[in-house]
């Protein structure tokens, strides 16, 4: 018996071995360039979202039977040896998935870099964890340790899961609401006999689809919705938005009502659009007069305006509520840049004439010098800024890799800068650059070729630069939707 029990104890040693040796290789895969894969392993990376549950599953489990096990209401050793022996061979499966998933190229990015190297630390965790599990059933007073173990893989879990959502569904889908947990800003909700037809119904849907690109500050096509009076006066066009008893008059309606292929239709193509509730009682409102005082309850006996009124009730609280995140989220980041802005000795602003909240950053006088360090205080909110003027801050071609990854840039001002052009190919995926201006810097022949990998851009300033008028004319020639021009050009 004595021997059958020490055979049974090395087993479990060398087991806990084998488990231990892949945990570490596993360390080592993100440092592994890809290569080509064929097809059929990238169809298998493409299960990776299905069977990386089973590892998450099986080791919150795991930790749920342990500690009962540790209270004595359930005694499951055979249970969770075999749960934990399959969260080993799981996770090494949903790692391999995930590392042919990543192998495509079809995802990239920071969010990415991360959730690939946490996962692959929370894979070695579960795979250590086994392995403490049979070192312990060898040696008991070790069990500490395996618990400890198994308590760390459940919260590296908790995080690569959180990690991968985000991915999905953006780096705040589990944060989208804590702004309005701690807020002391409450909404209170209006009882239907007190709600007015225009600012409890149709104002907050306008606000939610149309206002972020047609208000006072950032009024496109001239039209702003910000007041009623506004809307009256109309844009552009010259004819008025709203025209009381008459829809089809009213510019407004007749936006929103254009085919889904129309340049003029509103809101444009990526945006969300209006519902047919919306717009039907839109109408009604305009036919009724466009009056302030029309009571929602006044209404109610039309019968498609009833059905209108009924379908759009449920998204009001839904508009105001993300209305109310984007406004304290708006308030937070301006708190935050604002205390950016004095640290690195710079003027950031809000980008009136952006179509979203994005900013712009530039130079106040004298410059302040810009280097790595600035870069990486800028790095959290690469993502917020539209135009950049860094102009006369001393920065060379390695200031243009961190450049790179703001990747909602669409004007980038490097006048009087240390540039010599070896960095412009960092520029490459920045798909929304339309203006660059490169005055008075050392850019050359050479180097103006990477201009060309730039997908977007459509205007750049080469004014006392080293670049010749053969090679500008050729660049020309051979992208003519792209300007150059040799004039010193704006600052921002």
């Amino acid at each position: 018996m004595k021997l059958k029990a020490s055979v049974s104890k090395y087993k479990r040693i060398a087991l806990a071995g084998i488990l231990f040796v892949p945990a570490i290789l596993l360390l080592a895969l993100p440092s592994l360039k890809p290569g080509e894969m064929p097809y059929w392993l990238l169809t298998v990376g493409r299960f990776h979202p299905v069977i990386l549950h089973f590892p998450i599953v099986l080791i919150i489990l795991a930790l749920i039977l342990e500690l009962l096990r540790r209270r004595n209401i359930l005694k499951a050793d055979y249970v969770v040896t075999i749960i934990l022996v399959a969260a080993a061979l799981s996770t090494v499966v949903a790692i391999a998935s995930g590392f042919l998933l990543f192998s495509s190229g079809d995802y990239t990015g920071r969010l990415l870099q991360q959730h690939f190297w946490i996962g692959v630390i929370t894979g070695a965790c579960i795979l250590v964890t086994v392995g403490f599990y049979f070192v312990y059933r060898s040696f008991p007073k070790l069990y500490m340790l395996y618990f400890v173990a198994l308590l760390m893989s459940n919260a590296a879990v908790a995080y690569t899961s959180h990690l991968g959502g985000s991915l999905t569904h953006g780096e705040d889908y589990l944060t989208e609401y804590f702004p309005l947990i701690v807020s002391k800003e409450k909404t209170e909700e209006k009882p239907e006999s007190e709600m007015l037809l225009y600012e409890d119904m149709i104002s907050p849907v306008l606000e939610a689809k149309c206002v972020s690109c047609h208000n006072d500050d950032r009024a496109k096509g001239e039209f702003s919705m910000s007041s009623f009076r506004s809307m009256v006066k109309g844009g552009e066009s010259g004819h008025p938005g709203i025209v009381a008893d008459n829809p089809d008059s009213s510019e407004l309606y007749k936006r929103i009502m254009l085919p889904e292929d129309d340049d003029d239709r509103m809101p444009p193509e990526g945006k969300t659009p209006l519902t047919s509730p919306e717009t039907d009682l839109i109408k009604f409102w305009i036919q009724s007069g466009a009056k302030m005082e029309v009571r929602v309850q006044g209404i109610r006996g039309d019968t498609a305006v009833n059905a209108a009124v009924g379908s759009v009730m449920p998204d009001l609280k839904r508009y105001r509520r993300r209305l109310q995140i984007a406004a304290l989220k708006d308030k937070q980041l301006q708190r935050e840049l604002d205390t950016l802005a004095k640290q690195l000795n710079v003027t950031i602003r809000r980008d009136s004439l952006a179509d979203e909240n994005y900013y712009m950053l530039s130079m106040k006088f004298p410059p302040a010098r810009f280097t790595g360090n600035e870069f990486r205080e800028l790095a959290p909110y690469s993502d917020v800024f539209s135009k950049i003027s860094l102009v006369s801050s001393g920065i060379g071609d390695d200031a243009l890799y961190h450049i790179g990854h703001m990747t909602n840039l669409r004007a980038l001002y490097l006048q009087k800068t240390n540039l010599d052009g070896s960095g412009l190919i960092h520029l490459k995926n920045l798909e929304k650059l339309e203006i660059l201006n490169l005055s008075y810097t050392k850019i050359d022949d050479k180097s103006v070729l990477d201009l060309l990998k730039i997908p977007n851009l459509r205007e750049v300033y080469l004014f006392q630069t080293k670049t010749s008028v053969d090679v500008v004319k050729a660049l020309q020639e051979y992208k003519p939707g792209l300007r150059i021009l040799l004039e010193e050009g704006p600052y921002l």
